[in-house]
């Protein structure tokens, strides 16, 4: 019994570091759809935890609320522009 409690304490001790130092990162998510509605005394609450438009109506109908799309989502995205050139490339 005191080798089994020796071989756990020591899987615990190797394992602890690898747990502490875990190479992913909690990062926050944004949807592109989202759901307002009025719920009593706390006034107006935006949920925007939604993939699809369809999603969103399917849980504002029950709460008599609206859809729209997430004005952060939408800022969020990387827009490509095309390069400017300021010189006419020369043809030599």
């Amino acid at each position: 019994m005191k080798k089994f409690a020796l071989i756990v304490a020591a899987a615990s001790a190797l394992a602890a570091p690898a747990l502490v130092t875990s190479s992913t990162r909690a990062e926050a998510t944004e949807y592109p759809y989202c759901m307002t509605y009025v719920a009593g005394w706390s006034g107006i609450i935006e949920r925007c935890d939604f993939s699809t438009m369809d999603q969103c109506r399917a849980s504002a109908s029950g709460l008599n609320g609206g859809c729209a799309v997430n004005w952060r989502y939408t800022q969020a995205q990387i827009v490509e522009r095309p390069i400017k050139r300021r010189y006419r490339e020369r043809a030599y």
